[in-house]
């Protein structure tokens, strides 16, 4: 029997995320074992290898720590293939060697270093960038990306090939689980409701979509806006307790924290909004919210204008607010615009971004290292 080793930061975000590639692997034979920071989530089966993971350590000397212990794990476990998920991950699976084992290499988005154009953040990209073609010239790996743009990065103005490289549509959703849901109508004359899901952290754009939200209620329109999430302590971005206070004396805002009934979430809301500054792969909560046949407001950073174009919703240009709150106004004005935008936004998903869609697309690059 063949070994397939997940290598995450968290074991919960391959829960969250991950867990159709963990059971396709699983129904195809494969030994699964994670590797990963545990926190007792469920892993549909997998055997958990806990891994003293720091996410937010960047440093020097935590990378040349991490990819030592990662070394000795493969070392010790001897997998057939690894599969490395986000940046992180992918940085630790390269500096330790594949020791014998296929690499696939799964970048989801660029995080807080793709947004922040400084030098030193662009000198970490460049230099993991090649080494991801290396690995892919050496021909034991292969790349997932999850919008054109991160492949082009990768690239880094060359042509990987479509033999090495294959765009993965996010980490899929249960059609069934997120299904549509008539607008919310408990109160017949109440505001038309905005809502995000996501973590709290800068690159989201959540304060954009504040303030939008009250430029909109001092023009007199009828919204209100709900937040689900809760902040990211290890993200070194992470919005203030200050802020979230802000936010929580602001009208028409409310603070949710992190929400479990996620397709609840969305049955409650009129639109969709996420803001992002960037650094997104294709964030899962704009598959949720389009298989809940939900209209979406999205800025145009890449894979949120990818899954976007084509009629799911309405894009407008990053950090610009004034755009960001007439798009809402668009909408929110607009019941029979919302329904078209939502009906389209449900249909792509099932042409392409289900949970089988995504383990598909995995097993095809676990195929090819086979």
């Amino acid at each position: 029997m063949k070994k397939l080793l997940f290598l995450a930061t968290e074991d919960w975000f391959v829960a969250s995320h991950f867990l159709p590639l963990v059971r396709r692997a699983r129904a195809l034979g494969y030994e699964v074992a994670v590797a990963a920071r545990g926190s007792g989530a469920e892993l549909a089966g997998a055997r958990l290898i806990d891994m003293d993971f720091a996410r937010g350590a960047l440093g020097a000397g935590s990378l040349l720590r991490e990819a030592g212990a990662v070394r000795a794990l493969l070392q010790r476990e001897r997998p057939d293939i690894v599969h490395a998920i986000a940046l992180k991950p992918i940085a630790l699976a390269l500096l330790a060697g594949a020791q014998g084992a296929g690499l696939v290499l799964a970048v989801t988005g660029r995080g807080y270093l793709g947004v922040r154009g400084a030098p030193w953040t662009q000198f970490v990209l460049g230099r993991l960038a090649g080494q991801i073609r290396r690995a892919l010239a050496r021909g034991n790996a292969q790349l997932l990306v999850e919008n054109a743009a991160d492949l082009r990065w990768v690239a880094g103005g060359g042509d990987i090939g479509r033999e090495r490289a294959a765009l993965m549509p996010g980490a899929g959703i249960d059609p069934e689980r997120f299904a549509p849901a008539p607008e919310p109508t408990e109160i017949a004359d109440g505001p038309i409701v905005v809502g995000i899901a996501s973590r709290l952290v800068w690159s989201k754009g959540v304060d954009l979509a504040v303030e939008a939200v009250r430029r909109l209620r001092g023009d007199g329109l009828d919204i209100a806006l709900r937040i689900a999430g809760a902040v990211d302590l290890e993200n070194p971005e992470h919005v203030a307790a200050s802020e979230l206070a802000l936010w929580a004396r602001a009208s028409g805002v409310s603070l949710l924290g992190r929400v479990a009934d996620i397709a609840g979430f969305w049955a409650g809301i009129h639109i969709a909004c996420l803001p992002s500054r960037g650094g997104e792969g294709l964030p899962r909560t704009l598959l949720e919210a389009a298989a809940c046949g939900r209209a979406i407001v999205t800025s145009d950073a890449p894979g949120c204008a990818d899954f976007v174009a084509g009629g799911a919703g309405l894009i407008t240009p990053r950090e610009d607010v004034s755009a960001l709150a007439q798009a809402l106004r668009t909408l929110a004005q607009d019941a029979s615009l919302r329904a078209r935008l939502g009906q389209a936004a449900r249909t792509r998903v099932l042409a392409g971004y289900t949970e089988t869609h995504a383990a598909d697309c995995a097993s095809a690059a676990w195929a090819r290292l086979s």
